[in-house]
């Protein structure tokens, strides 16, 4: 048999059953907001949250990254990053920072199997998560790297810690 490439409308695709949220904390580029979108519709993220920054979504570069997925994926831009932390807190989620942090574990050695509802904390492009951020979070988690550079894009960083994060808790 030939292979052919399947598009979207001829593939079959199960829905995540895992409760996953983002919190970006301080990210401020347009396009990482768009890729995390995205990502977002991709892997069947439930929510978006935008802390701690004013980011433009009708931003021609926004909109480019996002291929319309803000249309229907869940999103909300707050600048009461506690209030959003304490609301998470409060419904069961378990907060897991995406930081290199003197206490953070290999997102590899990482078990979610007993966690039923994550909200996965990036930070800020430049600065990472703020300190504030950090210490309310229940654990923090850094993916292993090999190369010289310590740090990867945010929106690639968070669509390898979040298929991992989901994949090992079904």
């Amino acid at each position: 048999m030939k292979t052919k490439q399947l598009s979207h409308d001829n593939t079959q695709i199960e829905p995540n059953t895992f409760h996953l949220v983002l919190v970006c904390d301080g990210i401020t580029s347009p396009a990482n907001a768009g890729g995390l979108m995205r990502l977002a519709d991709a892997l069947g993220i439930y929510h978006v949250y935008f802390c701690n920054s004013k980011i433009n979504f009708e931003s021609s570069r926004f909109k480019r990254t996002a291929r319309s997925t803000e249309m229907y994926v869940p999103y909300t831009q707050t600048l009461d990053t506690q209030a959003l932390i304490e609301k998470l807190v409060a419904t069961n989620y378990k907060l897991i920072g995406l930081e290199l942090t003197n206490t953070s574990l290999p997102l590899t050695a990482y078990k979610t199997e007993e966690i039923t509802k994550i909200a996965l904390v990036l930070g800020n492009e430049r600065n990472g998560i703020s300190q504030e951020v950090l210490d309310k979070l229940n654990d923090t988690i850094f993916i292993p790297m090999h190369g010289k550079n310590s740090s990867m894009n945010v929106a690639q960083a968070a669509a390898i810690a979040a298929y991992n994060l989901i994949n090992n808790a079904l």
